[in-house]
């Protein structure tokens, strides 16, 4: 799928505004009614303003990043295999998580975090 299919441009623009701390620019990336899930399906977010809820104190706090070493599309899907740190009770906790992101109507209306 070529780099410029919405679902990857998406997903690049909000690991963009996810390193800036641009908590405006990551919740514009995501669908009014985003829903977020676990790993084994179960919602953990549902909504727009949910979704900014949960990210709203990491945002707030900083020290926190990622990069994606992986990436593959196909229609409106993209997975991708993400390296993430973030700075908890002083200390740096770094770790790997496959992250899937489905498009709809030029936003990600559903994100999956597999662990």
């Amino acid at each position: 799928m070529s780099a410029e299919a919405p679902v990857v441009r998406l997903a690049i623009a909000q690991l963009v505004a996810y390193n800036a701390a641009d908590l405006d620019a990551f919740c514009a990336c995501y669908h009014p009614d985003v829903v977020v899930l676990d790993g084994d399906g179960t919602v953990s977010a549902r909504g727009g303003a949910a979704f900014r809820d949960r990210y709203a104190p990491m945002f707030a706090g900083g020290d926190f990043g990622a990069t994606v070493d992986q990436r593959v599309a196909t229609g409106p899907h993209c997975v991708e295999r993400e390296q993430y740190w973030r700075g908890v009770d002083g200390e740096r906790v770094t770790g790997e998580i496959l992250v899937r992101y489905t498009e709809r109507d030029g936003t990600i209306k559903t994100v999956q975090f597999l662990k």
